[in-house]
């Protein structure tokens, strides 16, 4: 992709194509870290950690295997707790 470096009010950017963004899996408005490596600028994603594990947790455990809170007990919850 060849672009043109473009005026941006007192700022420089370009403007990057849809099929760039779709193949480094990068979206609008996503932050990213932008660097300089001998005469190259480079754009790379910022890592969130922990930014999918809700989703992984799901994925990885069906209703069988599910946590309940409930499912706990220990020996103050058996012996010594009581209901007034």
């Amino acid at each position: 992709m060849i672009t043109k470096i473009r005026k941006i009010g007192n700022s420089s950017g370009v403007v990057i194509s849809k099929s760039i963004l779709e193949a480094n899996d990068m979206k609008d408005a996503m932050e990213v870290k932008i660097t300089s490596d001998r005469g190259k600028i480079v754009i790379e994603k910022i890592a969130k950690p922990r930014a999918d594990w809700s989703q992984k947790f799901l994925a990885s455990n069906s209703e069988e295997q599910a946590f309940f809170p409930e499912d706990m007990s220990n020996k103050f919850d058996e012996e010594e707790w009581t209901w007034e």
